[in-house]
């Protein structure tokens, strides 16, 4: 089995099990998360003023639903100037550093009225593993992984694992390099202490198509009818899903979900309005991973698609044209099938 880190594409898992606490009456998607964890019960809004930091206190609290769809005003360090800069001068931990003092950053705006892609689904990690007085990791695997049969999905990899674990590498002047830093801690097959919501499990293309099931499924053991079409529909109202550039161009290029299409966000997933230039239709659900990996599901054909690329920067020009040229193929060949 080969493994890979699938980064962001944790993010659907972890709010599919926000569901299930749902679902069971734990909290509700109106929950402010100062009411779960007083940790969070001064938030500040961060603006720079020069060259230093200014805050001020949010009118809004911040509830579930706002994690989930991204308006709470969280970012991150690599496309909100604000985070980087305090990640730079030491006032905020790295992202890439284990532990989950990440989570006591400020926000970007009140809460509500922007989508803006950052650490909201990290705080939802942190929920479940305070509600349900577990890892993240051993949630998940009793709650969903064992029920599915993800058995190559964790957030600890054992050491015999390791050595199948794909490598990450630069994609620089085109060509590839491995990146020594992601390999240093895969060949000294270091776990992280910090389960991270929002980007930090392993996975493989089989299992995550095992997930990716539950959403095309009529009825399944793992979530309701009634929350998975709240996952997949708009719940962010009239705002959008737009461009964000990159403050960090050697970890990623600016977000380009391509404007011309009319995007919004459910609670876990990026919803397309329009028809891609590939030919997804309208209504599909995708999502993605700062490794370059993607996935896609569509409810129109009933097909799911995960896409693992390991090399960065995110979204480099040559995981872009192999993402596009996978995703043109598939509906070239549906469009044949649907014409003969």
């Amino acid at each position: 089995v080969l493994f890979r880190s699938i980064a962001s594409m944790t993010k659907p898992i972890t709010s599919l099990c926000i569901f299930q606490l749902i679902e069971r009456n734990l909290i509700s998607l109106e929950t402010n998360i100062e009411d779960i964890d007083k940790r969070f019960s001064d938030i500040k809004i961060v603006q720079l003023i020069g060259d230093k930091p200014q805050y001020s206190n949010a009118n809004t609290k911040i509830k579930i639903k706002h994690l989930l769809n991204h308006t709470s005003g969280y970012g991150y360090q690599f496309l909100n100037t604000e985070i980087k800069y305090l990640v730079d001068n030491q006032l905020l931990q790295d992202l890439k550093d284990d532990g989950g003092d990440f989570l006591d950053a400020p926000i970007l705006f009140e809460p509500g009225t922007r989508w803006n892609y950052g650490i909201g689904i990290d705080l939802l990690g942190h929920v479940i593993e305070k509600l349900s007085n577990q890892k993240l990791n051993d949630y998940m695997k009793e709650n969903l992984f064992d029920k599915i049969g993800m058995k190559n999905t964790t957030f600890h990899l054992e050491e015999n694992k390791f050595e199948n674990l794909a490598y990450v590498y630069d994609y620089i002047d085109n060509k590839l390099m491995l990146n020594k830093d992601i390999t240093f801690y895969q060949e000294e097959k270091i776990n992280r202490l910090f389960h991270a919501g929002g980007g930090g499990l392993f996975s493989n293309a089989q299992d995550y198509a095992k997930f990716m099931r539950i959403f095309l499924s009529e009825k399944n053991d793992i979530l309701s009818q009634e929350s998975i079409n709240m996952m997949k529909t708009n719940q962010i109202g009239d705002l959008e899903v737009k461009r964000m550039p990159s403050v960090d161009q050697e970890f990623s290029a600016s977000l380009d979900y391509d404007d011309n299409i009319e995007k919004k966000f459910g609670y876990g997933f990026m919803i397309n309005k329009n028809k891609t230039l590939e030919g997804r239709p309208i209504g599909s659900i995708f999502w993605t991973g700062i490794f370059n990996s993607f996935f896609w599901i569509d409810f129109e054909n009933q097909i799911g698609c995960a896409i693992f690329m390991q090399m960065l920067p995110y979204m480099n020009a040559a995981s872009l044209k192999t993402f596009s040229e996978i995703e043109t193929s598939i509906y070239e060949t549906i469009n044949n099938q649907n014409s003969t």
